[in-house]
């Protein structure tokens, strides 16, 4: 529908334009509002984040970064005027002597109370998938040839290694006990690896990539449950 629309005012543009007027293109912001009812869901607790159970692939990492991912939350969470969020000291005080599982993620009962406890309107919870898959690469370019005193084709053969992350986020209504947000996140990333390099990469620890694609995919859920502006092309016909 959007690409209809920007083809319509192109239409309309270049039909003014062959009439002899000037186009000027100019960005301008357009406020986009939250895609949840920031009137009610003003207050949350995050909770950690868990590691996906039944996905065998999922690569080593310290045990605490399902509580890094939550944190990341809370603090994009709390930049934003509209939110407010029980701190990471608060709940993890809350939450003594407990072991946040997917299990939980059915578990109405429990996750209001524990709304009630925190005083809030939703409850933030979710799991992560990390994974790599390594692919050998060509890469084919030119190089100089002395013999030949000329350029000529020539190709390198390498591995690629690609890291995915999938973040699943909840937002669980206290108040109903339903869950009332439910969607994944996808980031990944990919390096180039000789030999060498890539043995080194498979024993080397990845929870530095997995933290960086953490905080690109939470970026992205803050942003769309929070009001913000975006920039779009308007076009003046002079």
């Amino acid at each position: 529908m959007q690409i209809t629309k920007n083809i319509g005012i192109l239409l309309v543009v270049l039909t003014l334009y062959g009439c002899g007027s000037t186009v000027t293109r100019v960005s301008i912001p357009v406020k986009v509002e939250s895609e949840i009812d920031i009137n009610r869901y003003s207050n949350f607790a995050v909770l950690p984040f868990v590691p996906e159970k039944e996905i065998r692939r999922n690569e080593e990492l310290p045990e605490e970064i399902g509580e890094e991912i939550a944190s990341i939350l809370r603090s994009g969470l709390a930049r934003q005027k509209h939110f407010e969020v029980v701190s990471t000291q608060d709940t993890a005080r809350m939450l003594t002597g407990e072991t946040v599982e997917q299990e939980w993620f059915s578990d109405t009962e429990r996750l209001s109370q524990l709304g009630e406890y925190f005083e809030v309107k939703g409850i933030i919870i979710g799991s992560f998938r990390f994974y790599s898959d390594s692919r050998p690469r060509r890469y084919y370019g030119e190089r100089y040839s002395i013999q030949n005193q000329r350029y000529v084709m020539d190709y390198q053969d390498y591995m690629e290694k690609t890291y995915l992350l999938s973040l699943r986020v909840m937002i669980f209504d206290v108040e109903t006990e339903e869950i009332i947000w439910d969607e994944d996140y996808r980031r990944s990333t990919a390096e180039a690896h000789t030999i060498g390099s890539f043995i080194f990469s498979e024993a080397g620890p990845q929870a530095n990539t997995m933290r960086e694609l953490g905080k690109r995919a939470a970026m992205e859920f803050t942003r769309e449950i929070s009001p913000h502006y975006e920039r779009e092309d308007r076009y003046l016909v002079n």
